[in-house]
């Protein structure tokens, strides 16, 4: 899509939001920009913008859970990894006998620190069976194993004296791993996208030169930013890393 017509584009459907009383549905920005050949990131962009604008979009964050399972797919173990957990598991103390896990929730809420000892030693396993189940591929199994204990552990500590169960727990220790999954890989993202979106940058860059004769095929710098999903200040950080903010 040119630059005239993606602002044009946006200044349709503002002007549609502002005859809604600042209000959008998402149908009816897919519906503008559906040919715009816009990537997801973008098109977020596009949503974040017209937010910023004091716009209420409806229907913004329809299919986010159906993202969000999906993210939270498991991959599968490595051959290496694999190895690692069945050490692992093999590692950890057998228990003798059946204990009675409601007694000791029971115990939890009464401020046991020993009950909270033992349930932590009981539910390492599930801990790591949780991590395997939710193995991702920007955490090896031995850190998300980790991580699992670490959201088990904490789970137990800020228990406080609610009456807790085995259902409880088990959920607090995959919130801490989706937490993990979640900033591990909007880290991985922003590292494997910085070389994409330099050379995106800078590909702006030269069509904004190249149109510096015409004034109604210039980006703004808000526009561009919309397009590259970058901010402002990450513009004009990037043109100063690659020489082009003179």
């Amino acid at each position: 899509m040119d630059v005239r017509e993606f602002q044009e584009k946006l200044k349709e459907i503002q002007e549609t939001a502002r005859s809604q009383g600042g209000n959008l549905k998402a149908e009816q920005i897919r519906e503008t920009f559906g040919n715009a050949g816009l990537d997801s990131s973008q098109q977020a962009g596009v949503l974040r913008y017209l937010t910023s604008q004091g716009i209420s979009i409806e229907g913004a964050d329809a299919g986010k859970d159906k993202e969000q399972q999906e993210e939270r797919q498991a991959v599968p173990l490595t051959e290496e990894e694999k190895a690692y957990f069945r050490e692992y598991m093999d590692g950890l103390p057998r228990e003798e006998g059946e204990e009675d896990r409601e007694a000791l929730f029971a115990k939890l809420a009464g401020g046991s620190r020993e009950a909270s000892q033992r349930l932590a030693a009981l539910y390492m396993k599930e801990a790591a069976r949780l991590a395997a189940e939710m193995n991702t591929e920007e955490i090896f199994i031995a850190d998300m194993i980790q991580e699992a204990n670490l959201a088990l552990m904490q789970a137990l500590e800020n228990a406080g004296s609610a009456q807790r169960d085995e259902e409880w727990l088990l959920t607090e220790i995959r919130k801490g791993l989706e937490e993990v999954c979640r900033e591990q890989k909007q880290q991985k993202f922003r590292d494997d996208s910085l070389v994409a979106r330099v050379e995106k940058l800078e590909s702006a860059v030269r069509e904004l030169s190249d149109d510096e004769d015409d004034a109604r095929n210039a980006f703004s710098i808000n526009e561009l930013a919309i397009i590259l999903d970058m901010d402002v200040e990450e513009i004009r950080d990037t043109l100063r890393l690659t020489g082009d903010d003179k």
